[in-house]
């Protein structure tokens, strides 16, 4: 795997910090010319998704947090630059990986990818390639990292296997993007695999086949042809829309956690942006943003959707991740405790700085916010309240802005049951179904003891979808749903089935669920849900649905 400089603290005397930090700041630049170089390369060769790992790199590695704690390091512990670059990284990469979302967590190879190149160049040891093999091979890992895949000459490597990882993690998304196979996170991998040893890299369903006979070595490789033969197709039918055999129609959104990525999400077929995390503007810095650097990162997505919706997701952390910058509790249950909408309206000196962003950068796009972790018809007055009066002071200043169209997440089982208490007040609703489906069913998908029992295609959970969608619709309100059930291809027309408005997903996903949708009738989808809401248990509802797609 590729080589990573071995770093040991150092010393350093008092005379010499601030030249210490000096090179620090020389070997930021340093990288930022390696990133650039290595984005316009991804851009060329790969395309525009693959090209916005690396301006998310650049972004990451002008955090002023990721800086900040290096150079305090440096004056305080007095140390060399590499050490603190490194425990720097580490610390924020640790920080994000214990966040309790996906996209986010995976985030934390990002950093490490970044603060592992600074320190590459401060020490002088360069981040060797693989060694190119003698003959195309499958790459076995403990880890490889987004940067690392994107120096592979693909024509000799025909798949990845690594021990650690996430398929979220921008090296699964690139690995895929490059048409690599990749396996992540198969613990245990090194020691079973041996260099001769014949693999198959089953990507799809995660799995590393070791030495198998030639029958099924035959029936793998025509497998891997078909396979190639569909995204092929998919990719040039993503632009078409996401529409059934009679007619209905259904928007498909990307749900992005970054600006950089609406480009990609565009040039995967996405209609426009139904998640926009906010969270990578508060993260892993000493002070929080200001009003003026959401306002311009807002206004940004809304000017690159050109009059398509984008719908902004207000701040949803809870007590189970610490900000710096804010007076937090240690909290037992942080999954039952302040977080989202509950934390804004604890936190309301964050909460209006963040609504005045908001309503300014509303003026210059198709800008949507909703509200994560709402539970009660009271938290959307009190939101309703303070919206207004931060409406009224802006118009007070002659500060341009408009008031958004204003919705909710409805992810909690009490907003679910009761959402019809809730549409007098709000303009739409957008079904978290990751949160949801852990509430309902009490486990959480992250626990390994009881993460099979989180299946979002639980009767139970198809029930409150239903209900929320019935209740939405019959008021003349649009929603949709945001969650991992939207991009998943076989449960996407029980979802239409259901009479969602919209479907948002990871851009990846878009072309194969816009398939999917195409490819029966909207009676048919409205049947099928109907037989999935009425199944006893998950298990029952995938049958149902194998059945369909078989």
């Amino acid at each position: 795997m590729p080589g990573r400089p071995s770093v040991e603290k150092r010393v350093i005397a008092e005379e010499v910090v601030e030249a210490e930090i000096a090179r620090l700041h020389a070997a930021l630049q340093d990288a930022r010319e390696e990133l650039e170089a290595l984005r316009d390369r991804a851009e060329r060769e790969l395309g525009a998704e693959e090209a916005a790992i690396f301006s998310a790199h650049l972004l990451m590695l002008e955090d002023p947090e990721l800086v900040h704690r290096a150079e305090q390091y440096i004056r305080t512990e007095r140390c060399n630059a590499e050490w603190a670059q490194k425990r720097a990284g580490e610390e924020i990469a640790a920080e994000l990986a214990a966040i309790p979302d996906d996209y986010l967590r995976a985030r934390a190879d990002d950093v490490r990818d970044v603060s592992m190149r600074v320190v590459s160049l401060l020490s002088g040891v360069p981040r060797a390639a693989l060694s190119k093999p003698d003959q195309p091979a499958i790459i076995v890992a403990d880890e490889l990292l987004a940067s690392d895949i994107a120096h592979f000459d693909r024509s000799m490597i025909l798949g990845i296997a690594m021990q650690t990882g996430s398929p979220t993690s921008h090296a699964a998304i690139l690995a895929r993007s490059m048409g690599l196979p990749a396996v992540l996170g198969a613990p245990g991998l090194l020691d079973a695999v041996r260099t001769g040893d014949v693999l198959v890299v089953n990507g799809d369903a995660g799995e590393v086949i070791i030495n198998p006979d030639a029958a099924e070595l035959a029936t793998w490789e025509e497998q891997r042809r078909a396979r190639d033969r569909r995204r092929q197709e998919l990719q040039a039918l993503s632009a078409l829309p996401a529409a059934t055999t009679d007619g209905h129609a259904v928007e498909v959104a990307a749900n992005i956690g970054f600006p950089a990525d609406v480009e990609p999400a565009l040039a995967a077929g996405a209609e426009g942006v139904g998640l926009f995390r906010t969270e990578f503007l508060f993260l892993d810095r000493a002070a929080p943003p200001s009003e003026e650097e959401q306002f311009a990162a807002y206004s940004q997505v809304a000017r690159a959707l050109a009059g398509r919706k984008v719908i902004i997701r207000t701040l949803d952390i809870g007590g189970d991740k610490h900000l710096p910058w804010l007076a937090q509790e240690n909290e037992a249950n942080p999954f039952l405790g302040l977080r989202g909408a509950r934390l804004c309206l604890w936190h309301q000196e964050v909460f209006r700085t963040q609504l005045r962003a908001l309503l300014r950068a509303s003026a210059e796009g198709n800008i949507w916010v909703m509200f994560p972790m709402i539970s009660d018809v009271k938290e959307v007055l009190e939101i309703r309240r303070v919206v207004n009066e931060v409406s009224d002071q802006l118009a007070a200043a002659g500060v341009p802005h408009r008031v958004p169209t204003l919705g909710i997440m409805v992810e909690v089982p009490s907003a679910a049951l009761t959402v019809e208490a809730f549409l007098d007040e709000v303009d739409f609703v957008s079904i978290g179904t990751n949160d949801l489906t852990q509430y309902t069913l009490a486990a959480d998908r992250t626990n390994a003891s009881v993460a099979s029992l989180a299946d979002p295609l639980h009767p139970a959970v198809l029930r409150l979808i239903a209900h929320v969608v019935e209740a939405v619709r019959q008021a003349g309100k649009w929603v949709g749903v945001c969650g991992d059930l939207a991009g998943d291809p076989v449960a996407a027309p029980v979802l239409v089935g259901l009479g969602v408005d919209e479907l948002s997903m990871a851009a990846s996903l878009i072309p194969e669920v816009k398939a999917a949708v195409r490819s029966l009738s909207f009676a048919d989808a409205r049947r099928l849900a109907l037989r999935a809401k009425s199944c006893r248990t998950a298990g029952e509802v995938r049958e149902v649905l194998q059945q369909v797609t078989a």
